[in-house]
């Protein structure tokens, strides 16, 4: 038997290699004068531990959240149109990220779920190892390793496919722990007056509203907290060094939001920026207000096990240090820093009032921190003994809580999900069409332009801002504009059971749009239903159906 189809060896060797990791970390501690290059192995057996965990989840060819299916075919779609808001509206999901995942398209490579996750993974080792970096530039290596052994052991044994799948913050994530490093290592060499490093933190702090606008308050702390340390920095500079840093700052952090409204002039989208991804994302609320979201977040928090043990040695090391301790280390400023690092961060999980799990990635690398500075002022191997049990005990704790559940059946069956699916509504398209061409889905299923490898014919790859809100008129003008210059060869109603959250034909199938409905009966004829998804072809392409109509869900598939 192949040892790598074992499930029994991923999940010993996970253990093991947790068990000895956490060896690692406390031998380090006991009169160890670690070198440079042993300081750097034990961060690479630590990502080592995240990788080998995580590779089963890498190879899932499988749509594990819907919000891989819109990157996918937002990805697809600027591979053939290339214009964000003329082709593309993200919505919530920023215009880098989904040029980022479309990256490999243009080098040939299809985009597919294994080829998004590889993108989201590598994103995440960015952000952990910035990170690791910028802890190492305030504390050193050995809180560095410490205080990121726990975000290592959650990103690696959690089981919610919430922070399993490719979210549309893992390259603001990214972005944001290489700003934090920059800024570590300004602090480190006391070099605020620095204006290539100065430069460099504005631009890559510049780059996070891009990618998901939710990290704009976390980037903005950063950057704030560079100009406070240039501010420090003041008495002992010449006004022409002060000022030359002070504008490499605001240089860096204008270059490419002034480059982005450029390019949005140039194209004729300005509008369409300002109106649908500024104002629409500032607007964006689940209905109530900030305090009311603030309250209810211990119980959003509460729900996910996973979180909560990951958060439980961070609180036993608070109320150690209140017990035990009560002394600092020296570095009031970094213990600020983390603070409103972690708040802002906080902030934008909170504000929105939609408690989608994955935006708890927000504050792992903000906890990192705080972990740091408290983990600094305890500094005995014995300390080092403690902090690594009790990650270990909180880790165990959530497997024995967490191992059964339904979404974990991919660990009993290694790499089984690795080919490609295609449904059978998305083979009968490919029979009326061909990958390239574009493809308009009514309802919320992205997943069919994915599988077909068909870009989608309308700036929404979801149509619920057509059907709810308050910016209805707006979105369905915008659609029909949309489908009228693209005129997809087929056009599928997706609304009902393998539709998110759309599943009332009768409240939000295409009839109740009326335009939408008099062009489809106009120009379309239809072709059949397929798992209770309507197929529709233009009138030059309509073949006689072959197809069997069923409502019955595909029994080959294997549903996570």
């Amino acid at each position: 038997m192949n040892l790598l189809l074992s499930p029994l060896f991923w999940e010993v060797g996970g253990w093991l290699a947790f068990l000895f990791v956490g060896g690692l970390c406390m031998w380090a501690d006991f009169g160890r004068n670690l070198s440079r290059k042993q300081q750097i192995g034990l961060l690479a057996v630590l990502i080592g531990l995240l990788c080998f965990k995580r590779v089963l989840v890498l190879f899932i060819n499988r749509e594990l959240n819907p919000d891989e299916s819109q990157l996918l075919s937002q990805a697809l779609t600027l591979r053939y149109h290339p214009v964000y808001w003329k082709y593309v509206d993200g919505a919530t999901m920023g215009p880098l990220s989904c040029y980022f995942v479309s990256l490999p398209g243009f080098f040939g490579v299809p985009l597919n779920y294994v080829v998004i996750r590889w993108l989201a993974f590598g994103c995440t080792l960015l952000s952990v190892t910035g990170g690791y970096f910028a802890i190492e530039n305030f504390f050193g290596p050995r809180a560095a390793r410490l205080a990121i052994f726990p975000a290592i052991a959650f990103l690696a044994f959690t089981t919610h496919l919430d922070f399993l799948h490719a979210t549309n913050e893992h390259l603001s994530l990214a972005l944001i722990g290489l700003a934090i490093w920059q800024y570590s290592r300004l602090y480190k060499q006391r070099a605020f007056d620095s204006v290539t490093g100065l430069f460099l933190l504005g631009f890559v702090s510049s780059l996070v509203p891009f990618a998901k606008l939710q990290g704009t308050p976390t980037a903005l702390i950063i950057v704030s907290a560079a100009f406070i340390g240039l501010i420090r920095q003041f008495p002992t500079l010449t006004p022409f060094r002060f000022w030359r840093a002070l504008g490499g700052l605001l240089i860096g952090g204008l270059l490419f939001p002034v480059l982005v409204v450029a390019l949005t002039l140039f194209f004729g989208v300005f509008g369409d920026f300002i109106h649908f991804y500024i104002q629409s994302n500032l607007a964006y609320s689940a209905g109530a207000g900030f305090l009311v979201f603030l309250a209810h977040f211990p119980v959003f928090v509460s729900r996910t096990s996973d979180f909560v043990l990951f958060l439980l040695p961070t609180l036993a090391l608070i109320i150690a240090w209140v017990l035990f301790s009560r002394k600092g280390n020296g570095k009031s400023d970094v213990l600020f820093f983390s603070v409103a690092v972690l708040v802002s961060s906080a902030y934008a999980v909170i504000k929105p009032g939609n408690e989608f799990t994955h935006y708890l990635l927000y504050l792992v690398i903000p906890v990192c921190l705080l972990n740091a500075w408290f983990l600094d002022t305890f500094r005995k191997p014995v300390h080092t003994v403690f902090w690594v049990a009790a990650i270990l005990i909180s880790v165990g704790t959530n497997a024995m809580m967490e191992g059964d559940k339904p979404s974990n059946k991919y660990r009993q069956i290694p790499f089984a999900l690795r080919h490609f699916y295609v449904s059978p509504t998305a083979q009968e398209v490919l029979k009326l069409a061909k990958p390239g061409e574009d493809l308009v889905v009514w309802g919320w299923a992205p997943n069919f332009n994915v599988e077909t490898q068909m870009p989608q014919g309308v700036c929404d790859n979801h149509t619920i801002r057509e059907v709810m809100g308050s910016d209805q008129e707006v979105h369905r003008a915008r659609y029909m504009r949309n489908i009228q210059a693209s005129r997809p060869p087929v056009f599928l109603d997706a609304v009902g059971p393998h539709s998110t959250w759309l599943n009332d034909r009768a409240r939000y199938g295409y009839e109740t749009f009326p335009e939408l409905k008099r062009f489809i009966d106009t120009n379309y004829r239809y072709v059949g239903e397929i798992d209770q998804t309507r197929v529709y072809a233009r009138n030059d392409r309509y073949k006689q159906p072959t197809l069997t109509t069923t409502s019955n869900v595909d029994k080959t598939r294997i549903n996570l």
